[in-house]
C-alpha cells in the first residue's frame, strides 16, 4: 500500500516547482531594480558618494547618478537603469559584496530566493486566514498561479525587486502578530520600513490597537537600524535619500506600471503638461524613444495627497480600535498603495497574497470565478489588449489601478472570519 502525501510534502513541492519555473523564465535575464542596489553599493565602495543617489531637483525623473550610464556602457552594458531610492544602510552592506560577487552573481542569487520569497509570503497568507492542511495547499497554489501569470509577481520577478523581500516582510509581520508572537512582529515590520519606509505605517495601526509587543518591538529594532545606518553612513547620505524621497513626493510618474489614483488623474483631468523623460537606454533601441512622464504636483495636490493619507490612517486606526478580521490589512494595503505617490504594480502584492482566501470565504465556485476575473486583466494579453485602447496611451496604468481596486473591494466585501 503507497505512503499518502502530506500537505507539508505537496507544499514543497509546489514552491520547488514555482522556484524552478520562475528560475528558468528570469533567472539569466536583466534586473534593473536589484542591479540599482549593486551600483550604489559599488560606488559607495569606490568612495564616491555623491553616485550612490541621483540628487534630484524638484521632478523625480527616475534617472540614475550621472556616472552610472557610463559604467555600464563600459562594461558592456545597455539595457535599461534605474536609480537607487533605498536607505543608505543597504548601499553600505551591499559596498561588501560588490568587489565579490557582481552584477550577474547578485541577479542569479536573486532569482533563486525572490520566488521562494514570494512563495513564503503567500504560505503565510494562507495561515494569517487561518488555512491549515489540504486547503493550505489549495490556498498556496492559487496563490502561486496569480504570482506567476500576473504583472505585479511576473515584473517583480523578472526585475528581481526588492518589493519582493518587503512584501514577505509585511506578510510575515501580519501574520506573527495575529499569532500571538509580537516580538517577532515587529521586528519583522522594522526590517520591511528600513527597506521601504511606509511600511511604518502599520505601526500606527498596531499603536491604536494596543498591540504594544509587537509596537515595542519595531520601536527597538527600527531604532537599532536606524541608528546603524547613521553610523556607518553619516548624515550627509541620509539628506541625500531624504531630498530623493522629497522629489517623489511632490512628483506624479506615468507609466504603464504605476498602479496609483494621481496617474490616473494625471491622464484624465486637466492639472497640467507633463514632461517625457527619456530613458537612459533609450538610444539602444530601434527607432523609437522609450521613456516615462513625470508631472509636478501644485502645492494643492500634494496637500490633498497628504490629507488622504492621513484620513486613511486615521480610519485604520479606528478600525483597529475595534479588533479587525484578518482581511482588513490587504484592504488597508490596496487603499495605501494607491494614495501613495508613486506605487508600481508590484506594491501590491502583499494584498494579492490574500486573494487565494476569496475561495475559502465565498464558496470555490463563486470565490474562484472571482479571482479569475480578478486576474485576468492582469495578464500579459490582457496588457497587449488595453494598449491599444484609444482613451489614452498610457490605458494599461488605468485598468491596473482599476484592477486593484476590484481585489481591494472583493476582499473588503467577502464574509468575515473571527477578529482579533
Amino acid at each position: 500500500m503507497g505512503r499518502t502525501i502530506r500537505p507539508g510534502t505537496a507544499l514543497l513541492a509546489l514552491i520547488l516547482v514555482f522556484t524552478a519555473l520562475s528560475f528558468a523564465r528570469h533567472g539569466h535575464g536583466h534586473s534593473p531594480d536589484l542591479m540599482a542596489t549593486w551600483l550604489a553599493g559599488h560606488f559607495y565602495g569606490q568612495g564616491a558618494t555623491d553616485q550612490v543617489y541621483a540628487g534630484y531637483e524638484g521632478l523625480f525623473t527616475m534617472l540614475p547618478p550621472s556616472e552610472w550610464w557610463p559604467y555600464l556602457v563600459g562594461q558592456g552594458r545597455t539595457e535599461a537603469v534605474y536609480p537607487y531610492v533605498y536607505p543608505p544602510l543597504w548601499a553600505v552592506l551591499a559596498s561588501a559584496l560588490t568587489p565579490w560577487a557582481g552584477i550577474d552573481g547578485f541577479q542569479v542569487a536573486a532569482s533563486l530566493l525572490n520566488p521562494v520569497f514570494l512563495a513564503v509570503m503567500v504560505l503565510l497568507a494562507g495561515r494569517a486566514c487561518g488555512q491549515a492542511g489540504w486547503t493550505l495547499v489549495q490556498f498556496v497554489a492559487f496563490g502561486l498561479a496569480l504570482m506567476f501569470f500576473t504583472l505585479p509577481g511576473l515584473v517583480a520577478l523578472a526585475q528581481n525587486q526588492p518589493q519582493i523581500l518587503v512584501s514577505l516582510l509585511i506578510v510575515a509581520a501580519i501574520e506573527r502578530d495575529r499569532a500571538g508572537a509580537g516580538p517577532t512582529a515587529g521586528a519583522l515590520l522594522a526590517l520591511a520600513a528600513a527597506i521601504k519606509l511606509y511600511p511604518a505605517v502599520l505601526a500606527l495601526l498596531w499603536l491604536a490597537g494596543r498591540r504594544w509587543s509587537s509596537l515595542s518591538a519595531f520601536a527597538v529594532v527600527g531604532g537599532a537600524l536606524g541608528g546603524l545606518s547613521l553610523l556607518l553612513a553619516g548624515w550627509p547620505l541620509h539628506a541625500q535619500f531624504l531630498n530623493d524621497v522629497a522629489a517623489i513626493r511632490q512628483t506624479v510618474l506615468m507609466n504603464h506600471f504605476t498602479y496609483g489614483l494621481d496617474p490616473v488623474i494625471a491622464q484624465l483631468a486637466p492639472v497640467g503638461e507633463a514632461d517625457f523623460v527619456t530613458a537612459p537606454d533609450s538610444a539602444t533601441t530601434q527607432g523609437f524613444a522609450t521613456g516615462w512622464r513625470v508631472l509636478e504636483k501644485p502645492p494643492l495636490w500634494a496637500g490633498l495627497s497628504t490629507l488622504a493619507l492621513l484620513a486613511l490612517v486615521v480610519f485604520g486606526a479606528w478600525r483597529c480600535r475595534q479588533g479587525v478580521d484578518v482581511l482588513f490589512w490587504p484592504v488597508f494595503l490596496v487603499a495605501l498603495a494607491l494614495i501613495l505617490p508613486l506605487s508600481w504594480g508590484y506594491h501590491y502584492l502583499p494584498a494579492l497574497a490574500f486573494l487565494p482566501v476569496l475561495p475559502v470565504r465565498c464558496g470555490l465556485h463563486l470565490g474562484l470565478g472571482l479571482l479569475v476575473c480578478l486576474a485576468l486583466p492582469l495578464t500579459v494579453p490582457a496588457f497587449a489588449l488595453f494598449r491599444d485602447v484609444p482613451i489614452t496611451d498610457l490605458f494599461p496604468q488605468i485598468a491596473g489601478t482599476a484592477t486593484m481596486i476590484a481585489c481591494g473591494l472583493a476582499l473588503a466585501l467577502a464574509p468575515r472570519g473571527q477578529t482579533g
